[in-house]
């Protein structure tokens, strides 16, 4: 299938730019990890001697190098003879083990667990490394926020609420507020853990206590899962407990409005003139002179698609019927397309960041045209003189603010009288400059 066939984007037009996502996704990754789970789960158990017998050595990955070429689609030819996609991977792996030389191991592959033993570990690890993706996507996204904040820290703008005219601001400082919210997501989201679980049918290790019962299975268990670097749930149903998954995925989410917010800004900003963007191929089928800010708009909207998707996942999986129902399988399938229209965005602000151009002398002058925004400091400093209706008097005379400086006296009342617009920034600078500090 080419890339012109897909049904999803992802796997099309967007195909190139999720290419590690698209390693750690497919059917064919997660059977793979599958495998690895089963292998080193038959290795751990092996080692116990929790099942009387003597250890043999082997190794997980060279054994998983050593598939033949064709495994993937042997797998898939017995998942549509059985109708179930583990029992054909543990069948397959049984196989592949005795001609391997493992006779004794076969019988014990997958001995004491359930589907979703192997799938919930396997998609924690998906997961894991997928996170590493993420979080080394929106680290580059951060990088270049703390540059723009170091680069325009003394760039004096017009801050705008309520988009009117507020008190100025710089462009480094509001790119700082931006790179500060960013940081503090990817680091909640770096300590979060997956949950793992390792329990059998219903999570009691039924079938493992009965064949020993004097064995500590839930130690077992729970060094097993810690060994893959997931966060062991000694307490399940037959699914393991997806709130772990869940605060990664919200965490994300927020990434996403984040970038969103970002973009809808750039976006104002650009239609003002106090930013622009460089030339890059063709903007309108018909008007030649047209730079739009495409990229923004598609960060936008990759990430409108990514929290849709990710919010369903977030909290639909939290919960399942009884002991188990598979309505959550074909949910679990769409984390990949998730994480990647979320990947997808950050890469299209980052692009657009690459591509921008900011107009600091333009955003002087706006500044400069604007006396009015001192009227908070004048305001201020008659109250601080002590008129209690220093903001009345303001709030009727804007346009005779002059008169009104005169009122305050003392060194307060020069400070007032030498002071312009461009200089009313307060702790802007400053804050840029903590921005752009990699430490936080």
């Amino acid at each position: 299938m080419s890339s012109g066939d897909a049904l999803s984007p992802v796997d099309g037009r967007y195909r190139d730019e999720v290419a590690p996502l698209r390693e750690l996704f497919s059917e064919k990754s997660l059977f793979l990890e599958r495998a690895r789970v089963e292998l080193l789960y038959l290795r751990n158990l092996v080692r116990s001697e929790a099942l009387g017998l003597q250890p043999q050595e082997f190794d997980p990955e060279g054994l998983i190098n050593s598939f033949p070429d064709e495994w993937y689609a042997q797998v898939k030819a017995l998942e549509e003879k059985l109708g179930h996609d583990v029992k054909a991977l543990e069948v397959w792996l049984r196989g592949f083990l005795e001609k391997r030389g493992y006779q004794r191991l076969a019988p014990l592959v997958h001995i004491g667990l359930t589907s979703d033993d192997t799938n919930n570990l396997a998609y924690g690890l998906l997961l894991k490394k997928a996170l590493d993706e993420m979080i080394g996507q929106y680290e580059r996204l951060l990088a270049e926020l703390r540059a723009l904040a170091e680069r325009h820290g003394k760039d004096v703008m017009l801050a705008r609420t309520h988009g009117v005219p507020a008190v100025p601001t710089t462009f480094g400082k509001e790119m700082g507020v931006f790179a500060w919210r960013l940081n503090e997501r990817i680091e909640a989201l770096r300590a979060i853990k997956p949950y793992g679980k390792l329990g059998g049918a219903v999570g009691n290790h039924n079938a493992l206590c009965f064949l020993n019962e004097d064995f500590d299975w839930l130690d077992f268990s729970a060094k097993f899962v810690s060994s893959l670097g997931l966060r062991y749930a000694p307490l399940t149903k037959q699914v393991v407990p997806h709130e772990a998954t869940s605060d990664a995925l919200h965490q994300i989410m927020l990434i996403n409005q984040i970038m969103v917010e970002l973009s809808r800004d750039l976006w104002t900003y650009n239609m003002l003139g106090l930013i622009s963007f460089m030339r890059k191929g063709v903007s309108s089928s018909t008007m030649p002179h047209k730079v739009n800010p495409v990229d923004l708009e598609d960060a936008e909207g990759q990430s409108d698609i990514s929290n849709s998707l990710l919010s369903l996942l977030a909290y639909r999986l939290v919960s399942t019927r009884l002991q188990r129902d598979l309505s959550d399988s074909p949910i679990r399938r769409m984390m990949g397309q998730a994480l990647a229209h979320s990947y997808i965005a950050c890469g299209r602000v980052i692009r657009a960041l690459e591509y921008m151009k900011v107009n600091s002398e333009l955003m002087l002058s706006e500044v400069r045209a604007h006396p009015e925004v001192l009227s908070e400091a004048v305001q201020v400093s008659l109250r601080a003189s002590g008129d209690p209706l220093g903001y009345e008097e303001v709030h009727g005379n804007i346009s005779n603010m002059e008169e009104l400086k005169k009122r305050v006296r003392g060194d307060l009342g020069r400070r007032l009288m030498n002071l312009t617009p461009e200089k009313y920034v307060g702790m802007a600078q400053r804050l840029a400059k903590l921005a752009s500090e990699k430490s936080s």
